[in-house]
Parts: C-alpha cells; sequence; structure tokens
C-alpha cells in the first residue's frame, strides 16, 4: 500500500508539472457543422423569426447573404437555424430560414490534426479554426510563415507614413483621427472617399486570426501557377463584368479568361489571382483606367492600375496612362500580360507570394514598403472573389497551399473599433487674449499671454465628437505670472488626449501696444484694426482697452480726424493707443459697415452690389470692409454674406 501511495503521489507531481501546458491547449468541439448560403439577398435576423430586426453591418444598413457564402451552423429553433459568419471581414451571429442553406454538412473533429498543427508552429488560437478547416477540406494544406514581429510591431511599422494605408468606410470609429489624417473635424481624403485607418482597425486586418475561414482563406494561398486553374475557373470569376467575354486584338476576337490562363503560365502566378485583381482594381463595369485616350491617337489599358496614384481622379488616371503609354500597352492583351509580369516579377518571385503578402509585406526585402495596393481590406475581398469562382467551379477540394503569417507575439484576439476613438477638441477658446499657436486639433501645447490687470482666465472647449467627455475648463485663477491649465479630452472608448494651455502674465512695463490690443480682444493687420463688434460704443471700446492694461492712452477720430467720445465706431474712423510711450493708430474697419456710419443695412448691401456692377467702385477703409468672407477680394459671397445678415440667417464675423 505504501508503495502504490509513493507512485500514486509520483504521478500527481509529475501530473501537476505540466499542468500548466494542458490548460493552454483549448479544449475542441468533437464536431462541426458548416453550410452554404442557397439564396441571394438573403437577410439574417437577431433572432429565429421575421418579428426580430435584421443584423447590421459596421456601417448601419441591413447585411444581405448571397450564396455560395460559407457559414458555421452553430444551433436550430423550428425552422430557423443559427449561424456564425464573416462577413466583409467581421464575424456575427444570427438567424436564418433553414432552408436557405445549401449543402449542410456536419463533420467529426480530428482530434489528431490539431496536434500536426501546433507541431507546425501553429498558436492555440489558430488551431481550432484550421481544425474546422480540415474537416471541410482534407486536401487542404497550411503553412506557418514566420514574420519574425510582433503584432503590435507590424501595426507599428505599417502605421507611418499614415496613408501608406487607406480605407473607404463612412464608420468613422475606425478611422484615424491622428496627425496628417485628421484636423480640426475634419478627415483627410488621400484619395477620393479613401482615408486613414486608426490603429486598432489596421491591427483588426493584420491578424490573420480574423479571416481563417472558406470566405476569406484564400488571402493566404501560395500563387504559383496550376494546370488546374483553367480558363472554365477563370470564366466564373468574369462573369457579369466587362470581361466576362472577348476583345479584339490583331484583328480577331480574344478570351479574356484564355489570356488571364496564358498570362499565368507564362509567369508562373495564379490566372484566378490575376482576374480577381483586375476586378479589385477596376470594378465590374471598368474604371477611368480601363481604356485611356492616349491623345496620340491611340488607346492605352492599365487593368492593374499601375503607376495609378493621387489625390483626384484626374491626378490618378494621368498617373496610370503614364506608365501604360511607358510600356505600349495598346490592348488589352498587352495590359494583361505586362500587369502579369509585373506582379510575378515584382512580388511573387520576391516572397510576397499570398494576396495577404501583396498587400503586407511582412516578408520580403524592403519591410513594410513595396506593397501593391492601399486598401487594407483588398485582401478579403479579392479572397472571396476567388473563394466564390473556386466553389462555382467545384474545386473546393483540390490540394492548396495556405501560408499564414504567424507574429512571435500574437497578443489577445483583435476587434474592429465599434466605438469612437475622437478625443480631440472642435475648438479651444478663452476670455481674453489669443492662444499661440493658433488652435489646431492636432496641436496640444498652447500658450496664452494675458494683461498685467489679468486675474482669472476662463477656458472654453468644444469636443468634437459628441460621446466624448471634456475636463479641465473653466475659470482659471492666476495665482503667479505663469500658470499651466491642461483640458483632457476622453473619448467614448476611452482614449485620452490632453491640451495643455500655459498662461503667462506680462509685466506691465513689458506691454506694447499689439498686447493691449490683441488681451482686448481685437485684431490688428498693419494700419487697420478689426474684431469690433457691430454697434460698439466709443465709451464701451476705451473702457475695454483701459482694463487690459495699466496705463494705456486712448482716443477716437472720425474721418475728418476730429477726436470723439461718444457714438458708435464705425468704418473710418481711426483708433490712436499709447503703451508705455510706445503710439500707434490704426484704421477702423468693421465688416459690413461700407458707408461709415456704424451698422449694416440696405445701403451697405447696395454699395457693394454697385461696387460689383461697376457703377461706383469703393475704395479705402470702405473697400476692405466689403470683404465680409475675409478672403481678400470683393466678390458675390461677400455681397450674399451681407444680404443673409440682413435677413437673420446669419451675422457677420468681425
Amino acid at each position: 500500500m505504501k508503495k502504490i501511495s509513493k507512485i500514486i503521489m509520483t504521478l500527481i507531481i509529475v501530473f501537476s508539472m505540466f499542468t500548466p501546458a494542458i490548460n493552454s491547449i483549448q479544449a475542441l468541439d468533437t464536431t462541426y457543422t458548416y453550410a452554404y448560403i442557397d439564396a441571394t439577398d438573403l437577410s439574417v435576423r437577431e433572432g429565429p423569426g421575421t418579428n426580430y430586426a435584421r443584423i447590421k453591418h459596421d456601417e448601419g444598413r441591413d447585411i444581405y447573404l448571397d450564396r455560395p457564402r460559407a457559414v458555421e451552423v452553430i444551433g436550430t429553433s423550428g425552422e430557423w437555424s443559427k449561424i456564425r459568419f464573416n462577413y466583409w471581414g467581421f464575424t456575427y451571429e444570427g438567424y436564418v430560414y433553414t432552408r436557405y442553406l445549401g449543402s449542410k454538412y456536419t463533420h467529426t473533429i480530428d482530434q489528431n490534426y490539431a496536434n500536426t498543427l501546433r507541431a507546425k508552429g501553429f498558436p492555440e488560437s489558430y488551431v481550432e479554426k484550421f481544425v474546422k478547416l480540415h474537416a471541410q477540406h482534407p486536401n487542404w494544406n497550411f503553412e506557418v510563415s514566420k514574420t519574425n514581429m510582433t503584432l503590435d510591431q507590424a501595426v507599428d511599422g505599417e502605421y507611418s507614413p499614415i496613408n501608406k494605408n487607406l480605407i473607404s468606410t463612412s464608420n468613422k470609429s475606425q478611422l484615424s483621427t491622428d496627425p496628417g489624417a485628421y484636423s480640426n473635424g475634419v478627415y483627410t481624403q488621400f484619395e477620393p472617399g479613401w482615408y486613414a485607418p486608426n490603429k486598432a482597425t489596421l491591427k483588426y486586418y493584420l491578424d490573420p486570426r480574423n479571416f481563417l475561414d472558406d470566405n476569406s482563406i484564400f488571402m493566404f494561398e501560395q500563387l504559383s501557377f496550376s494546370e488546374t486553374q483553367n480558363a472554365n475557373v477563370v470564366q466564373n470569376i468574369l462573369n457579369g463584368s466587362f470581361m466576362s467575354g472577348t476583345y479584339e486584338y490583331n484583328g480577331t476576337q480574344k478570351s479574356y479568361a484564355e489570356t488571364f490562363v496564358e498570362a499565368g503560365r507564362t509567369y508562373g502566378v495564379s490566372p484566378v489571382h490575376l482576374a480577381a485583381r483586375v476586378l479589385q482594381e477596376q470594378g465590374n463595369k471598368g474604371s477611368a483606367t480601363t481604356e485611356m485616350d492616349g491623345g496620340d491617337g491611340k488607346k492605352y489599358y492599365n487593368y492593374f492600375n499601375f503607376g495609378a496614384s493621387g489625390s483626384t481622379l484626374k491626378q490618378i488616371v494621368a498617373g496610370a496612362l503614364s506608365y501604360a503609354k511607358n510600356r505600349n500597352w495598346d490592348s488589352p492583351y498587352a495590359s494583361i500580360m505586362g500587369g502579369a509580369s509585373g506582379i510575378a516579377n515584382g512580388y511573387i518571385t520576391s516572397g510576397q507570394d499570398t494576396i495577404f503578402y501583396e498587400k503586407f509585406n511582412l516578408v520580403g526585402s524592403s519591410v513594410y514598403w513595396h506593397q501593391y495596393m492601399a486598401n487594407i481590406q483588398a485582401p478579403y475581398k479579392e479572397s472571396y472573389t476567388t473563394y466564390t469562382s473556386y466553389w462555382k467551379a467545384g474545386l473546393m477540394d483540390l490540394q492548396f497551399t495556405f501560408k499564414i503569417p504567424v507574429y512571435s507575439d500574437m497578443g489577445a484576439g483583435t476587434v474592429i473599433p465599434t466605438k469612437s476613438n475622437n478625443a480631440n477638441l472642435k475648438s479651444l477658446t478663452t476670455n481674453t487674449g489669443n492662444l499661440y499657436p493658433a488652435f489646431d486639433s492636432s496641436i496640444t501645447e498652447y500658450t496664452l499671454e494675458v494683461s498685467s490687470k489679468t486675474t482669472s482666465v476662463t477656458i472654453n472647449a468644444e469636443k468634437d465628437h459628441d460621446k466624448a467627455k471634456v475636463e479641465g475648463t473653466g475659470s482659471v485663477n492666476l495665482t503667479s505670472d505663469e500658470v499651466s491649465k491642461e483640458i483632457k479630452v476622453t473619448a467614448e472608448d476611452g482614449t485620452e488626449k490632453k491640451y495643455t494651455i500655459t498662461i503667462k502674465r506680462k509685466k506691465s512695463n513689458e506691454e506694447t501696444v499689439e498686447d493691449v490690443l490683441t488681451f482686448s480682444g481685437y485684431n490688428t493687420n498693419e494700419n487697420n484694426i478689426s474684431g469690433i463688434n457691430i454697434g460698439s460704443s466709443i465709451t464701451y471700446i476705451i473702457n475695454n482697452i483701459n482694463a487690459n492694461s495699466s496705463s494705456p492712452i486712448v482716443k477716437i477720430y472720425d474721418a475728418s480726424n476730429h477726436e470723439i467720445t461718444s457714438g458708435v465706431m464705425s468704418t473710418g474712423q481711426k483708433l490712436s493707443i499709447t503703451v508705455n510711450g510706445e503710439e500707434k493708430t490704426y484704421d477702423v474697419i468693421i465688416y459690413g459697415d461700407t458707408n461709415g456710419d456704424g451698422k449694416i443695412s440696405a445701403q451697405d448691401f447696395a454699395k457693394v452690389k454697385s461696387h460689383l456692377l461697376g457703377a461706383t467702385l469703393l475704395t479705402g477703409d470702405y473697400l476692405k470692409a466689403s470683404d465680409t468672407n475675409h478672403d481678400n477680394k470683393i466678390s458675390a459671397q461677400d455681397f450674399a454674406k451681407i444680404k443673409s445678415h440682413l435677413l437673420g440667417a446669419s451675422q457677420l464675423q468681425q
């Protein structure tokens, strides 16, 4: 008995030594059920019935599934099936009518295959997904491709410069608000409709674990040529597109599908990949770079969009045309063959031999560069096109090899942001003085100089996103001549951004004329002063300036240079100010007051109209006062602004 007890105790100790390793291995399901959607525009419900709401995708529109999208069946409820599926890179769960599921299969999970994957070096977070794919397609082969970097390192490398990766989406929670991608409430369009993704979104698309299913696995397919990828397979991709038929070449009709096969065989690259790439670039109907007028009596073609870049369509087409002309791509045949050569020689042979690596170069000689496309969603979209073609051709059980990236540190699973990370301010103002530099949402450090008489400053801040929170605004007591105040913005997703204003109180004997006027809230430009509100009295202006300096001398003169001490401020008057022995005189400009009566009326409206018609021209300060939109010219826009002010629709800004 003692010997048996010792043996049991020894086994317990040995077992406990290996417990952590065993616990790290996930328990796999014993079976796996999948099916293909056998319908068009099939909606997915939140529950098992038409009374439940439709599931919406990340941009807020209803999801509709078409054949042959693959889905996992995870439950049933009457005539409804609960499914899990990948839709444009996102994983969803919902209910559909069971009768719209075609080719439903249930397989027993091969637990031994899971160990084979672990032995290859796949992390545990990959294993279950590959085991499920293996149950469906036992001929498929999955190989580890080590990137020799962590996932976070890949994100950092791909994130700079900010326009290296782009996304087209209306979901602003996926967009970057970092400098260069966003400023003062406006997202930068690097190409029409294309923006920089934020780091969380980029990380999602760099993480292979989000794309290990039938619909998207082909982004990792090795892209070498195979005779199984014949013209019939390629034709399935091209059906319904501008390349579904033939084109004229050397006086005969030539098949697009056969051309892609010829190009693939010639350059050792998958013709399916070539066809899917052109559809990704050109769309089903073609684009402005499909056929271009060369200006030399010839047409040029750039199906793969080599050299097509720019911030406008004109620039994009010009780049594509120049590239095609330099290579004499004067036919669809020349463009397809030339483009195939470029992809094969520039990418496939250098190790970027999957759609994923063509987009994200993590293994080639120029890591993070030499990337075919900017669109981070392109690998998924091209993959689905390839998958659909293989499915329709009945080729899903061929011996495909998939080259799957594995990072040295994967971290936890990644998700697409659903809450805004916008921690920017739309505006930052104070009740006195001007911030330096001028406010920009990307700038976080500011200086504010105030008058020697200032004892407190009120800070106002407007958040850019309605679900963000702002802290640190309000009154700041100046307990010394230099005080720093922090304004913290917390985004909906918890992202924080801090703005700092350093308030410096000037010594009275150091104040200049410009300082005092700035402290008082007025703008000066050479010998002009503006920023005076319409209807401001002369007494108010003098008192306001006196309140912001220890000993200014302020005088107001009318257009005839007579000193005046009452009435309202108007265009054509002069303001004289002396501070610490420095004296300056400014012409008063009240925008919209073009006749010098200190108010805006139909007479001002008529004067600007007359000036625009060339009947009676405005000159001097009155001409400057007509520039109501502050663009240094007089136009119909200035005329319209005065009209809008008179109608009460908007107020003129001084």
